[in-house]
């Protein structure tokens, strides 16, 4: 555990994004819980604490490098919480609203929120489609929801109303996906190990070409 732990703290302090002892706390208690229900249900595939390390919470936080994560953040389809639970826990300030359809998650969402003691975040059990977000995002991400191109067409009306849309995707899906013409423009992008982690916003205006597109 505390190898895996450190690798994170290391990848933070790399790209100087605040580290506390409270973070460690949470993130090691987090780890705990994932790999014990991972015992009974197959939350992420992962069943050793490099692989959520590696594989998971800093995939999850690389989002954080755009500088357009905002409050209230909205995870459509989170699972077992990614991305927003390794948000919340280095960025607690941030109101969070999670969207997860599938029981045992939602379940393992309530303790975690327990456990973790987090305030200001928000479990709703439901698809998307048909459940109502109390507030327009300030930032609506999604790590494994859908393909890009039903993602962009699914975050159109909070784009519209001024959220950031958070897209963490391959770089093939990145750039087989046709920006012409789209109503989204480009405000921030990294790329990382053949994955793009890239904040967008719509304003008819054609995307930048920061990320190879």
């Amino acid at each position: 555990m505390d190898k895996a732990i450190s690798l994170l703290w290391q990848w933070c302090e790399r790209y100087g994004i605040t580290w506390s002892e409270d973070a460690r706390n949470r993130f090691v208690r987090y780890t705990e819980l994932l790999l014990h229900w991972q015992k009974q249900t197959n939350l992420t595939g992962f069943s050793t604490p490099e692989g959520l390390v590696q594989e998971l919470f800093i995939d999850s936080l690389q989002i954080l490098r755009t500088g357009c994560v905002v409050s209230p953040l909205l995870d459509v389809g989170t699972g077992a919480g990614f991305p927003a639970v390794p948000i919340k826990i280095l960025r607690p300030e941030i109101e969070m609203i999670l969207v997860e359809p599938r029981s045992k998650r939602y379940a393992f969402l309530q303790i975690v929120n327990r456990e973790l003691g987090f305030d200001g975040m928000k479990i709703i059990r439901g698809r998307i489609e048909s459940v109502e977000v109390p507030v327009v995002p300030g930032m609506a991400v999604s790590k494994a929801f859908a393909p890009l191109p039903e993602w962009l067409e699914l975050s159109r009306g909070w784009a519209q109303r001024g959220a950031y849309i958070g897209c963490m995707v391959s770089k093939a899906d990145w750039e087989a996906y046709d920006f012409a013409g789209s109503e989204y423009s480009l405000v921030s992008c990294i790329t990382e190990m053949n994955r793009v982690y890239a904040a967008l916003k719509a304003d008819n205006l054609r995307c930048l070409d920061a990320c190879g597109q």
